[in-house]
């Protein structure tokens, strides 16, 4: 049965959290359910937002709510009778919140629990729900389902809120695997990126800041700079005022490697897709904010190994020698790892085969929109899931 969906996220930005949202929603569309979104209202200056890139990639329907981020009292007033507005004019058969305010909106607006309209709360921090008075309070009073993306997850939300075990699903967010696959034609080129084509490209993806770690990979170029001339450092990101020039530029100029460093910025579109395939392996030393490592998956998408630490949810996403290795935050370890990778051209091919392999069995959009559609319908069908 096709059912109406509503999503809430609040959010106007487009980010690591905003894409894996409105990829769900527009997986479900195509599913053949209706399927509403709504999330923040952008600033007139704001380039992009969600609202805009959920439209351009093909979502019918998208309304904007105040619906910050971080909690403002004024904007949940404003919200709830627009939500109630909305509630009645769409008349979803399930609600799903996907941060704590668009949750918190939801538990004021009076969206019912228990009841007709089951409301489903997605939690995308592998360790499993927060345990803040506020999350405490909507996990036990106002919510049906809880999908998320680990099985630590699940049990932490079992043993912490009292979570029926068929009321709990562990659903990875997905991927566009069209989109990053190691086939896909884009029309741009290593060069046109500022590579050489015979280089052999160390890339990184990732905020620019002293945070992420960067300092660890530059360290191991220096390192390996003279015995492998052929190797470059392509980071692909921007951070605030000054951060590249402080993080970056300043370090690689003493060390002598600038010419080593290419940075093409922020990349989106096409312009990312051909980023990663420009890569022949991806470094990752620490998580960002996205602890799902949205980064990392892209990048096994697009058939490229990822060396990472063995933290997080990373062990989930990556097999020594087969996908990826897992590497100590050690320039000179890192160093090590890398030098036999360069040396071993065929175990770096295979890896990266098993990388687009694995990534197509588990990140598929479809899939994780079909498990969420059927877990919907056992709410459904339960009529009350998640009684206290």
């Amino acid at each position: 049965m096709h059912r109406r969906i509503l999503h809430l996220l609040a959010n106007w930005k487009w980010t690591e959290r905003s894409e894996p949202v409105v990829d769900l929603a527009l997986a479900q569309q195509r599913l053949g359910s209706q399927v509403c979104l709504g999330c923040g209202t952008a600033p007139e200056e704001a380039g992009e937002s969600v609202a805009l890139r959920a439209e351009g990639k093909g979502l019918h329907r998208v309304t904007t709510l105040s619906m910050s981020k971080h909690l403002r009292l004024c904007s949940l007033l404003r919200d709830i009778p627009k939500l109630n507005a909305l509630l009645n004019a769409f008349r979803p058969h399930v609600v799903h919140f996907h941060m704590r305010n668009d949750h918190l909106l939801g538990a004021f607006a009076g969206v019912p629990v228990g009841r007709a309209v089951p409301s489903v709360r997605s939690c995308y921090d592998p360790s499993g729900p927060k345990t803040d008075l506020r999350s405490r309070w909507l996990y036990h009073r106002h919510t049906d389902g809880l999908i998320v993306v680990s099985q630590r997850a699940k049990s932490k939300a079992r043993q912490l809120f009292g979570f029926r075990d068929d009321a709990v699903l562990i659903a990875e967010p997905g991927v566009d695997l069209d989109r990053f696959s190691p086939h896909r034609q884009v029309d741009l080129t290593r060069k046109d990126l500022g590579l050489r084509q015979d280089a052999f490209v160390i890339g990184m993806v990732t905020r620019i800041r002293e945070s992420r770690r960067i300092d660890v990979v530059l360290e191991a170029v220096h390192i390996l700079t003279e015995r492998f001339p052929q190797i470059e450092l392509f980071i692909v990101g921007r951070g605030r005022k000054g951060a590249v020039e402080t993080v970056i530029e300043g370090p690689s100029r003493s060390m002598g490697i600038g010419d080593k460093v290419i940075l093409p910025g922020y990349c989106n579109g096409d312009r990312l897709v051909a980023a990663y395939q420009a890569m022949d392996v991806l470094v990752y030393p620490v998580p960002g904010t996205d602890r799902t490592c949205r980064t990392v998956r892209e990048a096994l998408a697009s058939g490229v190994p990822v060396l990472a630490p063995n933290v997080g949810f990373l062990p989930e996403l990556l097999e020594e020698g087969i996908n990826g290795r897992f590497i100590p935050l050690s320039a000179h370890r890192l160093a090590d790892v890398l030098a036999d990778l360069i040396d071993n051209p065929a175990q770096l091919h295979r890896m990266g085969i098993n990388a687009a392999d694995a990534a197509k069995r588990r990140f598929s959009t479809h899939l994780q929109a079909h498990n969420v559609l059927a877990f919907y319908e056992r709410l459904l069908a339960a009529g009350k899931p998640h009684s206290y």
